[in-house]
C-alpha cells in the first residue's frame, strides 16, 4: 500500500501507523507491519541447547550395552546398574555368568555366602544350611513371583556365588513367572542345586531347557501343577543333570513314560522319587526307574497312577535299596500284585510301608 503524505505543519503523524518525522511541513504515514512469529522450540539459552545435545548411554544399541555390562565383574556394581531401569535389569540378567569378564583386581573380592545381597528390597537373600552345605535360597509366593524379581535375584546373587535353592509357589497368567524368568535364573545361577515349581502354568519346556543347559549341579527338582511341562523338558534335565538325587512330580498332565525312562537311564544317583496324579505315567515308567542296574532308590511314593500289578512285581524284584515305600490311590492293582511284590524278596531293606486306597 503506498504511503500517504499529509501536509499539516506539524512534526508528528496523527494516525495509527508508524511515525516518521520528515520536517516541519510533511509527515509520512506507513501501515503497521506484522511481527515475525517465533517458534517456541528455539526459545532456550545456549546452556540449555548444550544440555539437550549431551551424549547419553541410553542411545547405544543393546549389543553395545551388552559388551559394557559383561565387563563389570563386581557383583555390587552389577546390582547397582540393574537398579537404573527395567531395560538394564533385563539386559544384565541375559548375561551368562561364564560370559562376565574377570578383571585382575577382582581376585580379592569377598564372595562370602553368609552375607546378605540385594538389588532392591525384593531380592534380599538369606543363607540356607542344608545337609551341612550353606547356600543362598529364595522363595517366591503368589504375586511376588514375577520375571522381574527372578531377573533381579539372578543379578543380585552373582557376586555371592549365585543362588543355590529356588522355590516358586503360585503364579498368574498376567504378570507371573514365565520361561524368561527361569532362563534368567539359569544364566545367572549355574550353581543352582534345588528347584521347586508349584502351580506355575506359564513355565514350560523352554525354561527347563535353559536350566538343563546351565545348571548341571542340580540335585533336587519338584514340579507340581505345571501343565506346560512335558516329557521333553524332563528328558533335557535327565540328560544334563546327572547329579539329580530327588524328583517330585505331581499333577503334570504332559509328563509320562518317556520322561521317566530318561530319568531312570541318565540319573544313576536318584535316591528319592515321588509321582502323583500323572495320568500318562504307566508301567513302563516304573519299570525303567526301578530296574536300573545302578539304582540307589531308597524312597518311592506312587499315588493316583494308572499302573498295574506289573509295576508291583518290578518294585518287589528290583527295590533292593528301598527303605520307604508308599502306594496310594492305585486303582488298577490287585491282591495278586501285592502277593508277588511281597514274595519277590527284593525289599529286604524296607523299613516303612504305606498302602492306602489301592485296588478296585
Amino acid at each position: 500500500m503506498p504511503a500517504l503524505v499529509n501536509y499539516n505543519g506539524d512534526d508528528e503523524l496523527h494516525s495509527g501507523g508508524c511515525l516518521f518525522p520528515t520536517g516541519s511541513y510533511v509527515d509520512v504515514y506507513s501501515p503497521p507491519r506484522k511481527r515475525a512469529r517465533t517458534s517456541a522450540s528455539f526459545a532456550f539459552s545456549e546452556s540449555e541447547f548444550e544440555l539437550q545435545n549431551q551424549p547419553s548411554i541410553e542411545v547405544l544399541p543393546e549389543e553395545c550395552l551388552f559388551e559394557i555390562f559383561k565387563r563389570i565383574p563386581c557383583g555390587k556394581e552389577r546390582s547397582s546398574a540393574a537398579c537404573v531401569s527395567k531395560s538394564w535389569l533385563m539386559l544384565l540378567s541375559s548375561i551368562r555368568k561364564a560370559e562376565i569378564c574377570k578383571s585382575k583386581s577382582n581376585g580379592s573380592e569377598n564372595l562370602n555366602n553368609s552375607a546378605v545381597a540385594s538389588v532392591s528390597d525384593d531380592v534380599e537373600m538369606k543363607t540356607c544350611d542344608e545337609h551341612g552345605d550353606g547356600y543362598l535360597t529364595r522363595c517366591l509366593d503368589g504375586k511376588k513371583a514375577t520375571d522381574m524379581r527372578l531377573a533381579a535375584i539372578a543379578v543380585g546373587t552373582s557376586g555371592h556365588g549365585g543362588l543355590g535353592k529356588l522355590s516358586i509357589r503360585g503364579s498368574n497368567y498376567i504378570r507371573g513367572v514365565t520361561n524368561f524368568g527361569l532362563s534368567a535364573i539359569a544364566r545367572g545361577c549355574p550353581s543352582l542345586r534345588s528347584l521347586s515349581l508349584w502351580n506355575v502354568p506359564c513355565v514350560g519346556d523352554e525354561g527347563l531347557f535353559e536350566i538343563a543347559k546351565e545348571c548341571h549341579l542340580l540335585e533336587k527338582l519338584e514340579l507340581s501343577h505345571c501343565p506346560s511341562v512335558s516329557d521333553k523338558g524332563l528328558i533335557a534335565i535327565a540328560q544334563r543333570c546327572p547329579n539329580l538325587t530327588a524328583l517330585n512330580i505331581e499333577s503334570c498332565s504332559k509328563i509320562g513314560n518317556e520322561g521317566m525312562q530318561a530319568i531312570g537311564k541318565f540319573c544313576p544317583q536318584l535316591q528319592s522319587i515321588s509321582i502323583k496324579d500323572c495320568p500318562l505315567v504307566r508301567d513302563h515308567a516304573i519299570s525303567s526307574l526301578l530296574s536300573s542296574a545302578s539304582s540307589v532308590l531308597t524312597k518311592v511314593k506312587l499315588q493316583g497312577l494308572n499302573i498295574t500289578d506289573f509295576s508291583l512285581a518290578v518294585i518287589g524284584h528290583y527295590g533292593k535299596a528301598v527303605t520307604s515305600l508308599m502306594l496310594s490311590g492305585l486303582r488298577n492293582v490287585t491282591e495278586k500284585g501285592f502277593w508277588v511284590m511281597g514274595n519277590a524278596q527284593g525289599l529286604q531293606k524296607l523299613i516303612s510301608l504305606t498302602i492306602a486306597s489301592c485296588g478296585a
